[in-house]
C-alpha cells in the first residue's frame, strides 16, 4: 500500500467535488488543467520559485483524478508504475 486509506478516500472526495464543479467532459477538463499546470510549473522552476513544488503537488492530484476517472484504484496503479519505472531505469542504466 502506497497511500494510507484516508488519503485514497480524500482523493475520491476531491474527485467527486471536481466532477460537480467541472461537469461535462470531466476527463477533458482534467487534461486541460494538467497542461496548464505543467506550463505553470515550468515557469516557476525557471525563476526558482518554491511555489513550483505546491503546483507539482496539484498536478499529482490531477493525475490521481484521471486514474479515478477511469474507475481504477490509485494505490494499485502507483504500485504498478513504481515497478515499471524502476524496471525502465534499470534497463537504461544497463544499456539495454
Amino acid at each position: 500500500m502506497v497511500f494510507r486509506k484516508n488519503a485514497v478516500e480524500r482523493l475520491k472526495k476531491i474527485h467527486m467535488l471536481s466532477q460537480s464543479v467541472n461537469r461535462g467532459n470531466h476527463r477533458k477538463k482534467l487534461l486541460e488543467l494538467v497542461k496548464k499546470h505543467v506550463h505553470e510549473i515550468e515557469q516557476l522552476y525557471k525563476i526558482s520559485s518554491p511555489h513550483a513544488d505546491i503546483e507539482t503537488g496539484d498536478l499529482a492530484i490531477l493525475c490521481f483524478e484521471l486514474i479515478l476517472e477511469s474507475k481504477k484504484n490509485p494505490d494499485e496503479i502507483i504500485q504498478q508504475c513504481f515497478e515499471r519505472y524502476e524496471k525502465k531505469l534499470r534497463s537504461i542504466k544497463n544499456g539495454l
